[in-house]
């Protein structure tokens, strides 16, 4: 199964590359400002710069690499004949490929996580080990300076009967329309869902209409890629469609399974209102002795010890995540702990 990237192809499509490992940040929000009128024959007006600025950041540093050694190369792979199969040579090739595809879905997995912190919360939490030993950990926040947050407390909360959903959904869309923008999607975690779901004022107020069309529910799964996704209906009026994200990751730090989106949280907002930015990555490739910078996505290498016959596949890459506008979006917390 391919890994999801469905926040990633939705609110991120697109990436740009840098030729250092530094990356540059323009933030911004969009203050829909009029024109002012002038006198006829008065002169123009300066206009003040404002909602702007930049910050350049150090984009963080995934080295991953996959190790191979004599032992490793005689031991039968999975699935392969008793007799007659591979020869060392051949499972070190079927090996490298198998181990690339992987790192670089688990590098696909944190530019996943790394949109759905900065859509969720507005931050980018980067946590990454500083040893070889893999033990000795360190975390940095990149703050984006979002928001446009609703907490919803008390009665107002979507697990209370006397909650008002709807009144809330188009909350999150008149902010982002406060700021330039059209929102078309509604991505819900899975209890918003599920308390969305059971309100039957709601459903059948604006979901189950057959002559006034307000909004209409029909869910769809969707797994042609990774997890999956599901297409929950569309609120005609607010322009949105509904989605539950149903996607998982692997937590290193606690050991646990983790959705992406948090059970309680919904995300109001147009497509494509980021990008990804990758810094560059500087190595020695094999069979040269000169320093080579990659601007790319990932640079991939194989280094081998001729001295304890073994090789190892290394691939590296500089991710981080960039809103064009962090006005753009909105969220809500339907449930407040």
């Amino acid at each position: 199964m391919p890994v999801t990237t469905f926040l990633r192809d939705m609110f991120a499509p697109g990436y740009d590359t840098f030729p250092t490992k530094h990356v540059i940040f323009d933030f911004k929000k969009n203050k829909q400002r009029v024109a002012p009128f002038v006198a006829a024959g008065s002169g123009p007006i300066n206009i003040r710069r404002d909602g702007f600025r930049t910050e350049i950041y150090e984009a963080p540093f995934i080295n991953l690499s996959a190790p191979y050694d004599v032992d490793l190369l005689q031991t039968r792979l999975p699935g392969e004949n008793v007799f007659g199969g591979l020869t060392p040579d051949e499972r070190a090739l079927q090996l490298m490929q198998q181990d690339y595809m992987e790192l670089d879905d688990m590098i696909t997995r944190r530019e996943e996580l790394m949109i759905a912190q900065m859509l969720q919360y507005g931050i980018a939490t980067i946590t990454g080990y500083v040893d070889d030993s893999a033990t000795v950990v360190r975390t940095d926040t990149i703050d984006y300076g979002f928001e446009n947050i609703i907490n919803l407390t008390g009665a107002d909360q979507w697990n209370q009967s006397t909650s008002k959903k709807y009144n809330d959904l188009e909350k999150a869309v008149t902010t982002s329309r406060q700021a330039g923008y059209n929102p078309t999607a509604a991505i819900l975690g899975s209890e918003a869902w599920a308390n969305m779901r059971a309100d039957s004022n709601f459903m059948d107020k604006y979901m189950d209409l057959r002559y006034a069309q307000f909004g209409a529910i029909n869910p769809q799964l969707n797994i042609a890629n990774g997890n999956g996704y599901i297409y929950i209906g569309r609120l005609t009026e607010l322009g949105l469609d509904l989605y539950r994200y149903d996607a998982w990751y692997f937590d290193e730090n606690d050991g646990k399974m983790k959705p992406y989106i948090s059970p309680e949280k919904v995300i109001v907002g147009p497509e494509n209102i980021a990008e990804r930015l990758y810094g560059a990555n500087t190595l020695i490739p094999q069979g040269s002795d000169n320093f080579v910078t990659i601007e790319a996505p990932r640079a991939t290498k194989v280094t081998i010890d001729r001295n304890n016959d073994t090789k190892s596949l290394i691939v590296k890459s500089r991710p981080v995540p960039q809103p064009f506008d962090v006005s753009a979006w909105a969220v809500i917390n339907t449930v407040t702990t």
